[in-house]
C-alpha cells in the first residue's frame, strides 16, 4: 500500500510541475497588446527598450541624456527623443537646439 501511496505521490508532483511550466510559457509566449507605432497619429510612440508600461501606474520613460526615468507625464519630448527636463533637451546635438 505504501508504494502505490508513493507513486501516487510521485504522479502528482509531476502534473504539478508541468502545469507550471505550461503557465508560465503562455505568460511569455502572449503577445503584446501595444499598438504604438512611430509615426502615427495621436502623439503616442511606442515604447523602447527599458521602458515598460504597468496596468496599475503611468508609463515610466528614460531621458536620452542621463537615462533617468520619468513619468510620461512630465517628460519633454522633441525629435522623437525623450529628455527629463528642457536643459537636457537643449544639451542633446540631435535636436538642434544649442548645446
Amino acid at each position: 500500500m505504501g508504494k502505490i501511496a508513493i507513486w501516487i505521490l510521485v504522479a502528482l508532483a509531476v502534473m504539478l510541475v508541468l502545469r507550471l511550466i505550461a503557465a508560465n510559457k503562455r505568460r511569455v509566449d502572449a503577445p503584446s497588446s501595444r499598438s504604438d507605432k512611430p509615426g502615427q497619429g495621436g502623439g503616442r510612440r511606442a515604447p523602447e527598450e527599458g521602458e515598460e508600461r504597468r496596468d496599475a501606474g503611468e508609463l515610466m520613460m528614460s531621458c536620452a541624456v542621463c537615462g533617468v526615468h520619468i513619468p510620461a507625464s512630465d517628460a519633454v519630448f522633441a525629435r522623437g527623443k525623450v529628455f527629463c527636463g528642457p536643459e537636457h533637451r537643449d544639451r542633446d546635438p540631435g535636436t538642434g537646439m544649442p548645446s
